[in-house]
Order: C-alpha cells, then structure tokens, then sequence
C-alpha cells in the first residue's frame, strides 16, 4: 500500500500546497511571507489574552506565543531546496491572481526553479487594484509582474493552460486530477472583478482517497458548483478548505456533501468574526486542523482512503481509519 504526501506549509498570511506527485511534483500557490500580517498579531495577541497570562505565563505571555507562532512561518523557497533538492516544478497552479497566492513567483525565479507548466485562469485582474488591496502586508510588485509574464506567455519554456471544469489530458489523468472550478468565465474582461470568482479548485483522486484543494473559491460559487453536479459531490477524505477557512469560502451544503474526513485550513487572516473552522469541524468526521494551530501540516493521504496528518514537528495529530500512535 502506498501513499500520497501532501504538503500544507505555514506561510502566514497566503496560501502554499505542495503535492509530491512521484514523477510530476505539483505546485498550488505560493507565499513568502516572513512577519505575520498585523491583523493576525492582534487577533492571536487577543487569543492569548489577559486571562491565560494570568493561568500560565504572567505578564508578556500572550507576546512570546504570538513571537513563537510568527517564528513557525515557512519560506516556501528554501522548503522546496531542502525536501525537493534538485527537482524541477512540473506543475505550477496559481489557483487565482491574489497577491497572497502569488508571493515568491519572483524568487522562484531568481533561485533557478524550473517551472514545466504553468496553470493559470481566464481574468484580466488589474495590477492596481491588487497592489492597493494588499499594500498593508507590503507584497513585493515583482511578483506581480512575474505572474503577468507567465500569464501572457512570455516564458517559451513554460507551457501555459488556462483550464475549467472537465478539462482532461493525459497527465492530469495519470495524477487524477479533476477540475472542479471555474466553470464560469462571464467576468474575464473584468479588471475590477472578485479574484475569488476565478478561483480553481482540484479534486485529487489517489486509489481510494480522495482530496479536494479549495483555493479561494468563495461560498456563493460553491453553491453553484454543487448545484451544476445535481446537489452531490463525491465523498472526500481530506479538504483544503476554501479562503483559509472563513466563512467568505464556506458553503454548508457543500461541505455537507462532501463529508470531509479531515479538513486542514491554511490560515491567512484570523478573525474571530470570519473564522468558519468551528463549522468545518463540525462536518468533519475527524476534526479540522490549521497551520495557526500546528505549523506547516503534511498529510499522507494512503491508497486505501486513510489520511494521516503530521505538525510541523513531525509529531501525529489525526488519523482516520488507524489509531493515533501512544
């Protein structure tokens, strides 16, 4: 029986999956965040608050756990040279042009990262729109201006695909990939258009275990995207769930339907007012988990549907079918 990893890096205020594909290793988004965004400081300072410094650590505690969690951040750069020495990126997904999922295409660049494929989608987002958007976590243009060469095909090395739902080909086939969204494209002449909209979401099949990546699809699409399959969706055992775990992305029905055995969330902002993760927990058999909580999470997704989820640390924190080790 074999194995399927997964890799859910704790990149702050962003988004960076990577599946170990044996021979096509796979790439959904990337950022480089060092610093967590000062909205995430402030709601974890408030988690950490004045009533567990008077239980556990005294004046200054809810700082050092707020240090610690910032000193858990991943560069997804030197990741990839430390556990994927040597290997090109077959495929890259940008799962939609945010700049939270984009931060690093530059550097990626810079280190010589070969990118084989790249996987884009049909919007015409302005440079100005999301730079202003995201000037308060000071995203670095150059990316902007990567993805853009990428995205007008300016790399004859790099083939690009800009793919919908049901695209097939034999590759994507031979990973088991199916392409649930997007499945509209009435706002690709839209420069002011939601991102999200355009947002892809991957459904991976390995043997018996099934995964869903979620990208940022928001929850009104998910609505749609489960009305267009007749109100079913295929049992999934593990969810990336969608927008980093808020509500914005948040579709019960959905989730619901797909009856996730473990949903993990990549947390960008963290306010209490957006969080969603209780609902996902709530609708997962076996829990949900977000890199805020554990750092950067690999899952071993098993053949027969198991899926065994690891922090940062290397220690157990789910698994499915089999018990937790003692």
């Amino acid at each position: 029986m074999t194995y399927l990893k997964i890799h859910f890096l704790n990149v702050g205020h962003g988004d960076c999956t990577i599946i170990d594909f044996p021979n096509r290793l796979t790439i959904v988004d990337i950022n480089n965040c060092k610093t967590l965004a000062a909205p995430t400081r402030a709601e974890l300072r408030n988690r950490y608050g004045a009533s567990w410094e008077s239980i556990l650590g005294g004046p200054g505690y809810a700082d050092a756990r707020v240090d610690k969690d910032q000193s858990r951040l991943v560069d997804p750069v030197d990741y990839l040279k430390t556990h994927f020495p040597g290997r090109s990126i077959f495929r890259y997904v940008q799962s939609h042009p945010d700049m939270d999922h984009m931060g690093g295409l530059y550097r990626l660049g810079q280190e010589s990262f070969i990118i084989q494929n790249f996987w884009d989608t049909d919007n015409s987002i302005s440079k100005e729109m999301e730079l202003s958007k995201w000037a308060q976590v000071n995203h670095d243009e150059k990316d902007w201006d990567r993805y853009q060469d990428f995205h007008t095909e300016k790399f004859s090395d790099c083939k690009l695909l800009k793919l919908t739902q049901g695209a097939q080909a034999q590759f994507y086939m031979d990973d088991g990939i199916s392409i649930w969204a997007p499945f509209e494209n009435e706002k690709a002449g839209d420069p002011d258009a939601d991102p999200n909209y355009f947002s892809y979401v991957l459904q991976i099949q390995y043997g018996d275990c099934s995964i869903v990546i979620g990208g940022d699809l928001a929850s009104d699409m998910w609505d749609k995207l489960l009305e267009r399959n007749n109100r079913t969706l295929p049992k999934v055992h593990l969810l990336k769930a969608s927008h980093h775990g808020r509500k914005s992305g948040y579709s019960r029905e959905a989730v619901k339907a797909m009856n996730p055995d473990l949903t993990v969330c990549s947390v960008g902002e963290l306010r209490s007012k957006d969080d969603a993760s209780a609902s996902y927990e709530r609708f997962s058999v076996h829990g949900c988990f977000s890199t805020i909580d554990h750092g950067t999470v690999v899952a071993k997704c098993w053949s027969d549907g198991d899926v065994w989820l690891e922090n940062s640390e290397g220690h157990a924190i789910a698994r499915t079918r089999y018990p937790m080790p003692t």
